[in-house]
């Protein structure tokens, strides 16, 4: 009888988090959306094409030939850095000149608990995209193509990594907050089918950005890439804070490379 109280208790106090977040998750998308409603459409109109763009120039071949690093093999640490943060500081620069006067509704300080949700959520994300390209591979018969950066991915490219991740989440959540902004001009606000059409939209773009990295393989990028995308953007409104879905965004990828080298070393055995 005691145990059986026991279980009780824990199951209310479980169903009462799980409540509280949901309580949570819709007052932060309610915020989300006023928020947006406050900034100037032409500002967002302005970062969301500019990342676009640079991403497109990014992601294209043109940089590599511009700068001539094609054919470099064990390059120094000065052009790892160099080459994300062409793609990343202007970015980041048009970004807190456009919302200096709302960067803290972006970017807020981290604390020990919201580091420690963002690392599960991109331990969750990794294993989402994994269970995808698996279902793919061997359920649809679909080979999904290998990044080239991961795989001759060494550690000094941690450092790039930092940097142009950053770059992604600047062009991921313009579009968001850019799509967001055209659902205030309806008459009747749809909180939830916004925010649930704008992340569709964000995460299918995003994946297509990533085209060129996986030899444009299109189902690839848009469920594989794109799709897990989608529980950043609950991390978001959980905790409205880019840093997190920064961090959640790097424990990905970082766990994307070392599964690629475990998987290199038990091949070589």
């Amino acid at each position: 009888m005691i145990t059986s109280t026991g279980k009780q208790k824990i199951q209310e106090t479980d169903e009462q988090r799980i409540s509280r977040n949901k309580r949570e998750i819709l007052d932060s998308i309610y915020v989300t959306y006023l928020s947006v409603k406050l900034v100037p459409l032409h500002k967002l109109i302005i970062q969301f094409v500019f990342s676009l763009l640079l991403t497109l120039l990014y992601t294209s071949p043109m940089l590599a030939e511009l700068l001539n690093i094609k054919n470099i093999t064990d390059a120094p640490l000065s052009l790892v850095l160099l080459v994300p943060s062409l793609y990343t500081v202007p970015q980041i620069a048009l970004f807190c000149f456009l919302f200096k006067k709302n960067l803290l509704m972006f970017f807020r300080k981290l604390d020990k608990k919201q580091i420690k949700l963002s690392v599960l959520v991109g331990i969750f994300s990794f294993g989402i995209a994994i269970g995808i390209a698996a279902l793919f591979q061997f359920g649809l018969s679909y080979t999904p193509a290998d990044n080239a950066n991961t795989v001759s991915f060494v550690p000094s490219d941690t450092f790039g990594l930092i940097i142009q991740l950053l770059g992604e989440e600047v062009l991921f959540f313009s579009t968001i907050f850019f799509i967001l902004k055209l659902f205030t001009y309806t008459e009747k606000p749809q909180y939830g089918i916004s925010i649930c059409i704008s992340s569709v939209l964000s995460c299918v773009l995003f994946g297509l950005a990533h085209l060129s990295t996986y030899d444009y393989h299109i189902m690839q990028c848009v469920f594989i890439i794109g799709l897990p995308c989608f529980i950043k953007i609950l991390l978001l409104l959980k905790t409205r804070n880019l840093w997190c879905t920064y961090t959640a965004h790097f424990v990905h990828d970082i766990l994307g490379v070392l599964m690629l080298a475990l998987g290199t070393l038990v091949n070589q055995q």
